[in-house]
């Protein structure tokens, strides 16, 4: 009977795959070099090593995307009598890689969670689990399905800092920014490279409107995220953005798209960054020219694949189209949404509840309906959480949304949002400069 570094039991016949398969899980925590490749080599070595079978299912579902669906069915279709031989843990973890590629993304939540509560220790479940909660917008379990396997876990057990760094994650998005902090610092104690920490603290700072610490937290850091085979540094990157952007500073954005971002277009992950950040620009004015050109090319040649998968995605697709003035694909587009409306998979009222309707405000205000794009947004913002995203992302729809209202003329609509921002970011210059677009003249005038 052979263990992994976590002391769980694996099927394996050849124990020379151990060694992959652990490089493969430290790739997978670190976001550092290629876990699929790491996974591929220790196949090579035993192609019945089914926990490396269900580990690859599950790597290329957190990818989130229809096509990386599609492999992981075909990994355990091609693994099936490996995977029926195995253990019930490593059963499990093949059964929640189907049911997420089938779009049943939350039943595969509770089939990784009914492994945690056996095995609390595995770092393939519980990270798993936590990106499906992320993409889900469910903050508590964010939070909580961290919290519930801490006891198991400590500084001898290996990955114990990338673990404290998706806690403190969660405690991020519950709001519980102090914590958050703590988790996050505490993390990087341990391991420098855990970059997930290093985002979770930079969304405190986001979160807090702390502007000056946040770009110097993300500075002083850039040898640990930065890095080329580091897949998070582009969305660490989109934080950087987001700080200088508050300062106003257009330029040092558009350095960071254009340096980081703008050539990262093959995963969704990443042109959601992109477009996201291009509009949060346009949002304040920038000159963007034709950047959005190549960033809707990318979505438009994904889009008979990818439409209608994941509503969070879908968003960002219709910003893309509707700022490069792409009507046929938007309108492409705006066909599988409403399809995806009626699917029974989770997608189904993700894009039922809030992202047909948040598209459709992205054509509105891309056409000048801006009251009509403020008129949607605000029907869908409070509860933007059920498609997903962190409250950082989700933020650029209460930034259309007094945009679109200070340009329809509804002063009082933009003030009324923007006074709940400054409560939560009172430091945030960005949020004083809308105010002041905002305010009702007569105000001005007091």
């Amino acid at each position: 009977m052979q263990h992994d570094a976590r002391g769980l039991v694996v099927t394996i016949r050849n124990d020379s795959a151990l060694e992959p398969f652990e490089r493969a899980i430290r790739a997978f925590q670190t976001y550092r070099g290629d876990p699929l490749a790491a996974l591929d080599e220790a196949l090579s070595r035993d192609p019945d090593f089914a926990a490396a079978a269900a580990t690859k299912a599950l790597v290329l579902m957190t990818l989130f995307e229809r096509r990386f669906a599609d492999d992981a069915l075909a990994v355990l279709d091609r693994h099936a009598a490996a995977l029926a031989r195995a253990t019930p843990r490593e059963q499990a973890l093949g059964a929640a890689a189907a049911l997420m590629a089938r779009g049943q993304w939350q039943a595969g939540a509770r089939e990784l969670e009914a492994i945690l509560v056996e095995h609390p220790r595995d770092a393939v479940a519980l990270q798993v689990a936590h990106l499906i909660d992320f993409v889900r917008g469910d903050a508590l379990n964010l939070r909580n399905r961290l919290s519930r396997v801490l006891p198991h876990w400590s500084r001898e057990v290996p990955g114990y800092a990338y673990v404290l760094g998706m806690h403190a994650f969660g405690l991020e998005e519950c709001n519980q920014y102090p914590q958050a902090e703590d988790a996050g610092r505490s993390a990087l104690e341990i391991s420098r490279d855990d970059c997930w920490a290093v985002h979770a603290v930079a969304h405190v700072m986001e979160m807090q409107g702390r502007v000056d610490e946040g770009m110097a937290w993300l500075e002083d850091r850039r040898a640990d995220w930065a890095t080329p085979d580091n897949g998070f540094a582009y969305h660490n990157a989109w934080h950087l953005a987001l700080f200088h952007l508050d300062r106003d500073d257009h330029a040092a954005a558009l350095a960071i798209h254009d340096e980081v971002l703008a050539g990262a277009t093959e995963l969704a992950l990443t042109r959601v960054d992109g477009t996201a950040l291009l509009w949060r620009l346009r949002l304040q004015g920038a000159e963007v020219g034709d950047r959005f050109v190549p960033i809707a090319d990318a979505w438009e040649s994904a889009l008979d694949r990818e439409g209608g998968f994941y509503a969070f995605n879908d968003f960002h697709a219709a910003l893309a189209f509707a700022a490069a003035g792409r009507q046929a694909p938007l309108e492409r587009l705006r066909d599988r949404l409403r399809e995806a409306a009626l699917s029974a998979g989770d997608n189904g009222p993700m894009t039922r509840e809030v992202g047909l309707e948040a598209c459709e405000a992205a054509v509105d205000f891309a056409a000048g309906r801006f009251g009509e794009a403020a008129r949607r947004l605000a029907s869908v913002r409070d509860g933007a959480s059920r498609f997903g995203g962190s409250h950082a992302q989700r933020d650029l729809l209460t930034l259309m949304l007094v945009e679109a209202a200070t340009r329809a003329g509804e002063r009082r609509l933009a003030a009324h949002y923007v006074a709940e921002r400054l409560i939560h970011k009172p430091a945030s210059a960005l949020g004083h400069r809308l105010l002041a677009r905002a305010q009702p003249s007569e105000r001005k005038a007091a």
